[in-house]
């Protein structure tokens, strides 16, 4: 991997033009009839048990500028291993680029863990298990003893922790995971990974400066855990993964047992899909409200901007306001992509090595997506 001071302006830049892809079509034995409606009470079906599959065409979308970037991966030499693209709740496109990846294998999705997370923060919300984004970090863990204990820490709320503006002094990018002065990794090689990110040092005020922190999620794992009397992977397949038919995944956890709330879950990408698709949709599902639809706006919501093109969100929700799109990333190439005004969703995941080259090529993909689409 990279250092965070090159992995954050990487990332800052692809968000400045990450648009959308393009596509290819993929044959299937279901096919969908066209449509155009994007609004969630008016889904002609849902995905649950599968997704079905058209042309781009029927879609109102070009079909040889999805192949034009098919070609642009296969002659780029970018390990992709798959990219999907769902159009009105349609797969029009779906390839996998490198064997042994294929729609049934999971994959990974590192920091996108951040965003589903962020999600089961706002169902517990929803359920009365979790007050209130104003709540203080430190009311949650009474039992605990924090080292560091002053002010500004004893101010950090659920809203810092949600939009990395907590302020605790961690430097999570400027060594590589893996590497042992990185705090992320120290924090996953500690006896307990909650107590190393609660006794960390103050160095700035809470709710003024943005820095990337793997532990702030690891710390709403711990939350939700503590309040709803599950664990994080039982309260999601009960509330998330089970209503949007999800059952193949895995979710690792920490030396403690509390599941990896920054980067643990691997999913397939058709299910990556389903959930960028319930985002897509406010939350809905099925007619039923999964997540507060409140909550998934402000989500998405540009909470921190970097530029005029380029801000983020909450946890690993970044955003392209001026081309009205967001996405949920994780390293290497891990991408759910939403575009509201094309009613799109793209999915990506690869291994790709985390420099500038690579990921200004990357995001050529996303370009492909919005630019192949007729309306």
């Amino acid at each position: 991997m990279k250092k965070l001071l090159v992995f954050v302006t990487v990332l800052m830049l692809v968000s400045v033009t990450v648009g959308c892809t393009q596509k290819t079509v993929v044959p299937t034995t279901q096919v969908a009839p066209q449509t155009t409606t994007t609004s969630p009470d008016k889904r002609p079906y849902w995905p649950t048990q599968e997704w079905l599959v058209t042309t781009p065409e029927k879609q109102d979308m070009d079909s040889t500028t999805l192949d034009r970037m098919t070609s642009y991966v296969q002659d780029s030499g970018l390990e992709v291993n798959s990219v999907i693209v769902i159009r009105h709740g349609y797969i029009v496109y779906e390839k996998y680029f490198r064997p042994p990846w294929d729609k049934d294998r999971i994959h990974n999705i590192y920091s996108c863990t951040k965003s589903v997370m962020s999600s089961l923060v706002g169902i517990a919300a929803q359920q009365g298990k979790i007050k209130s984004l104003n709540d203080k970090m430190v009311d949650y863990f009474p039992n605990r003893t924090l080292q560091n204990l002053d002010e500004r820490k004893k101010s950090i709320t659920l809203l810092n922790l949600m939009t990395m503006k907590a302020g605790l002094d961690w430097a999570e990018r400027t060594f590589p995971y893996g590497d042992p002065r990185n705090p992320w990794t120290q924090a996953l090689r500690s006896n307990d990974t909650i107590q190393f990110v609660l006794d960390k040092p103050m160095a700035t005020q809470p709710g003024t400066v943005w820095a990337y922190n793997g532990g702030y999620s690891q710390i709403f794992s711990a939350i939700v855990t503590n309040k709803t009397g599950m664990s994080t992977l039982e309260f999601a397949k009960k509330n998330l993964f089970s209503p949007l038919g999800i059952t193949k995944l895995n979710w690792r956890t920490d030396r403690q047992g509390i599941y990896d709330g920054g980067g643990g879950l691997s999913m397939t990408p058709r299910d990556m899909a389903k959930y960028g698709y319930l985002i897509l949709n406010r939350g809905v599902w099925e007619e039923k409200q999964i997540i507060p639809a409140n909550f998934v706006a402000e989500s998405v919501k540009t909470q921190t901007t970097f530029n005029p093109n380029a801000g983020y969100g909450y946890q690993s929700w970044w955003t392209v306001p001026l081309d009205g799109c967001y996405y949920a990333a994780g390293i290497k190439g891990q991408r759910i992509y939403v575009m509201e005004k094309q009613d799109m969703v793209v999915v990506t995941t690869a291994d790709l090595p985390e420099d500038m080259q690579t990921e200004t090529k990357m995001r050529e993909i996303a370009k492909y997506a919005i630019s192949a689409c007729k309306s």
